[in-house]
């Protein structure tokens, strides 16, 4: 069968594979969520129900301001499976202007004219002020949750899926202006999304780890869309924990088995520079076939330091890609 949206590969997994795992959350703790490929496509449908019962229709645009999470991956995944069109934006930390970000939170509400936006419940009072004029609705996943209660079935989802249609919108980074909303298609996702596992060889045995924030590319695609695509185990971690405490990337790779990892540039040089031998001792990188450099220019010197520090818990110099 050939996959015509992002969502029926998923869809069919739960229902063949159910206790499959496809995602493992890893928490600010160290702690994990398992979850499977049942759990996810149930989370997924029931986000979108509730986003129905809300009435966020097919093609709405909906905007989500969570921060690195289960919730986040649930809802965009979930308004895919109801026909509506998801866009991550950045949540606000202390490291951003809440100005600043403010204005672009609603420019870009207002200029693509979104139907919903989703928010965690201590967001939601300051966005609500932020767009009263915007006319959306500014929803908590509390919200969301209640939602659920109300009666829509499955049958109420996307009927009818197509690969022109939109699958969510893509903003670029917004270091030369306005943050811009690039709309991409089913299609097109997965055109590259094939055509980038034959560049990388992805294969059943991998498996994926990544910090990579969900509001940028490569952290979207390759980091979160391809692996639930694909069905490759994913091992998520919040960009956040990883800049405190880069060495948990490592020792995820270590017990996950992972196998894929892409990084900027600039994460060479973190890791290097942080990682210490003794937080080290016992740690096995040689499942790790390919570290993608991404993102940033390449400096052989970073690759050089990131090779020098971790060749002794067997990271292969083939793997730097």
């Amino acid at each position: 069968m050939i996959d015509t949206t992002l969502i029926q590969s998923a869809i069919r997994r739960a229902q063949k594979t159910p206790d499959k795992t496809v995602l493992v959350m890893v928490n600010q703790d160290g702690t994990e969520q398992v979850v499977t490929a049942r759990q996810f496509d149930q989370q997924a449908t029931n986000f979108a129900r509730a986003l129905k019962a809300i009435g966020v229709e097919e093609e709405d645009l909906v905007i989500l301001v969570l921060r690195h999470s289960q919730e986040l991956l649930s809802a965009f995944w979930g308004a895919m499976v109801l026909g509506a069109i998801p866009s991550i934006f950045p949540f606000l930390t202390e490291k951003l202007d809440p100005d600043l970000y403010m204005q672009r939170v609603k420019s870009l509400v207002t200029n693509e004219n979104a139907r919903a936006v989703i928010t965690f419940p201590e967001f939601k009072q300051s966005l609500t002020e932020l767009l009263s004029d915007a006319g959306c609705q500014v929803l908590s996943t509390q919200d969301v949750g209640q939602a659920l209660q109300a009666e829509t079935s499955a049958a109420d989802l996307w009927q009818h899926p197509a690969g022109d249609k939109i699958a969510f919108l893509q903003h670029s980074s917004g270091t030369t202006g306005l943050q811009k909303g690039v709309a991409l298609s089913h299609r097109a996702v997965l055109n590259q999304i094939e055509s980038y596992s034959r560049a990388i060889e992805l294969n059943d045995q991998d498996v994926i780890v990544s910090w990579l924030p969900l509001y940028h590319d490569m952290g979207l695609i390759a980091g979160f869309v391809m692996p639930i695509v694909a069905g490759i185990p994913l091992v998520l971690m919040s960009p956040f924990h990883w800049i405190r405490d880069p060495k948990s990337l490592l020792w995820a790779i270590h017990k996950h088995r992972g196998t894929l990892c892409w990084l900027p540039n600039f994460a060479y040089n973190h890791i290097a520079r942080t990682a210490r031998p003794a937080a080290l001792e016992g740690l096995d990188l040689s499942s790790w076939r390919a570290s993608i450099n991404c993102s940033e220019p390449v400096y052989h010197h970073s690759h050089q330091v990131f090779l020098d520090r971790l060749t002794p818990y067997g990271f292969a110099s083939e793997a730097l890609s």
